[in-house]
């Protein structure tokens, strides 16, 4: 018989020739028991005679009536700790060998040795169950981390709540493994907007995209409560609510919803809320994770009103900043301004038109264009280019007939003179109609490193205005002073004054940029009207690229070949 103790009871796993009821239970006390003597002692127990042996009194099995002779050895583990016991009963009292008890010990021995190797298995097993776990633990502990950092990266770079909808819908191959995820957010004092994606497989909720924060469903609750809101399966969702808050999300699939609360800007809450399509729990770490990713897009909603409020500042400004085209007598002028697709979507890009002196609605003494470009695309490079438009109008009005180098000079020594560290290019040019009946007008210019202007001429054909000198901000470095460049410009002649953002392309040089905007000029059809011209640019040259990081101006003088008729655009 082989018996195995543990605790108070022994287990037989071994049994030939025991009757019942240790044949069936394969189970027996271990309370004074001669398994328990040899565990104490760690020494094998012989007993010749059971009835005179107070060893084994007590062993409801070795003390029994029909045992005689006993005959115990400890089988013990690695360590030597005693498992239990290997022993032989006899009917009667009996007088134990040496080569009895020498073959007792060594099949004590063999069922050791096979113990142990069934506890090292045993052992392993364990071991490798609990490195599975830790190893299942570890990996999902790094796909939260992951899903948590890819969730903080993509939305500490959403710029717009569209952008910060589409990153919250893509939470749903993350670890949570949601099938639906929402976003509400409030709108007013007293309504919840449903912000939906159409990219999700799943949803959008029915009903109204707007609901009052005082209905009786889970996201309502949960944005009036402000806590996270859990509901593992539908009848919690049922003894929640309305029969109407469970057939909605019913009608959606989802058995399981988590709603979390987006506290924000003046304490108003939005919720995000994660659906599944199976009943489920939240545990301790998935609450973690969901408040987590809440607190992230509570962010990015700060900080997309953030942005949203600085660029429409900025926008306003720098709209004000722009000049309203006047109307001109024997000219017909026409400009835009583009922001930039990043950041502030301004930047330091600015374009003027400027009638001096005395001009009376109906004169035609002359006008002054300028078009230039502040180094930098954002709010710090749109101030310096307020402040040197009004340093730049300030020379230009100070100096009517130009020439145009000298406003360059005089701004330029204004800029060092009141430490205003601006630096870009820019073009000076004045345009006076001739004295005759010609309708020709003649154009000086002066360029400070700026792209160079293009005429397109009445007959389609092109001409870049070459001569430009280094860009302003520097004057000592110049070794030369700014000079002068005249041209005339003929009825049907358009000049096209723009900044770099027009023509400028990753991968290419500036002189293709310049070749791409005459043949855009040239395809034009012929038109007294600049508007279609500038607008037509835009179209041909901007939109193809999509999202562009430079702004962009475009200035358009055309001298009409018809009956003077003065607009502006």
């Amino acid at each position: 018989m082989v018996s195995l103790i543990a605790g108070h009871e022994l287990t037989l796993p071994g049994l030939c020739g025991v009757g019942e009821p240790w044949g069936s239970t394969r189970r027996a006390s271990a309370n004074r028991s001669a398994v328990a003597h040899q565990v104490t002692t760690g020494e094998p127990l012989i007993v010749a005679d059971t009835t005179v042996d107070l060893r084994v009194r007590g062993d409801a099995l070795a003390g029994s009536p029909r045992v005689g002779a006993y005959a115990g050895f400890p089988l013990t583990d690695a360590e030597g700790r005693v498992l239990g016991s290997l022993c032989v009963l006899d009917h009667v009292p009996r007088q134990w060998s040496g080569a009895e008890l020498d073959l007792l010990d060594l099949l004590a021995e063999s069922c050791s040795s096979v113990l142990r190797a069934r506890i090292a298995a045993a052992d392993a097993k364990c071991e490798q169950v609990r490195s599975t776990r830790a190893e299942a633990a570890l990996q999902a502990a790094l796909d939260r981390s992951q899903l948590l950092l890819t969730a903080s990266q993509a939305l500490s770079r959403a710029e717009d709540l569209a952008q910060i909808r589409a990153t919250v819908t893509e939470l749903v191959s993350g670890q949570l493994a949601p099938v639906y995820v929402g976003l509400t957010l409030p709108e007013g004092r007293a309504d919840l907007h449903r912000i939906d994606d159409p990219r999700q497989a799943v949803g959008p909720e029915s009903g109204a995209e707007v609901y009052d924060v005082g209905d009786d469903a889970p996201i309502a609750s949960t944005a009036r409560r402000g806590v996270l809101s859990l509901y593992p399966d539908p009848a919690s969702i049922a003894a929640a609510f309305p029969p109407a808050a469970q057939r909605r999300y019913a009608e959606m699939g989802l058995h399981a919803i988590a709603c979390a609360p987006l506290r924000y800007a003046d304490d108003t809450t939005g919720v995000l809320l994660f659906g599944w399509d199976r009943p489920h729990e939240v545990d301790l770490v998935e609450r973690t994770v969901i408040t987590t990713l809440a607190g992230y897009v509570t962010h990015a909603l700060e900080r997309a009103d953030f942005l949203q409020s600085r660029v429409s500042v900025a926008r306003r400004l720098q709209e004000a900043m722009l000049t309203r085209v006047p109307e001109v007598n024997g000219m017909r002028l026409a400009a835009c301004y583009v922001p930039a697709a990043s950041d502030d979507q301004v930047g330091g890009d600015w374009y003027d038109v400027i009638v001096p002196g005395t001009q009376h609605p109906g004169d035609s003494a002359g006008v002054v264009l300028v078009v230039g470009d502040i180094t930098g695309h954002d709010i710090d490079a749109a101030t310096l280019m307020g402040q040197v438009r009004s340093m730049g109008r300030q020379a230009a009005w100070e100096r009517p007939a130009g020439p145009p180098s000298a406003v360059v000079t005089a701004l330029e020594q204004a800029c060092v003179a009141t430490g205003l560290a601006a630096t870009g290019t820019m073009i000076q040019a004045h345009l006076l109609p001739l004295a005759d009946s010609s309708r020709e007008w003649v154009l000086t210019w002066a360029n400070a490193g700026h792209p160079p202007p293009v005429v397109r001429h009445a007959d389609g054909t092109t001409t870049i205005l070459h001569g430009h000198d280094m860009l302003f901000g520097h004057p000592h470095l110049r070794d030369r002073p700014v000079l002068d460049h005249q041209v005339r410009l003929l009825p049907g002649d358009t000049v096209v004054f723009y900044t770099d953002g027009l023509i400028e392309r990753r991968g290419s040089d500036i002189d293709e940029g310049i070749t791409n905007l005459r043949e855009v000029l040239a395809a034009l059809r012929v038109t007294d009207d600049p508007r279609h011209l500038v607008d037509e640019c835009v179209r041909r040259l901007l939109v193809p690229v999509g999202r562009h990081d430079d702004d962009v101006v475009l200035l358009a003088a055309h001298i009409p070949t018809g009956p003077d008729r003065p607009s502006r655009s």
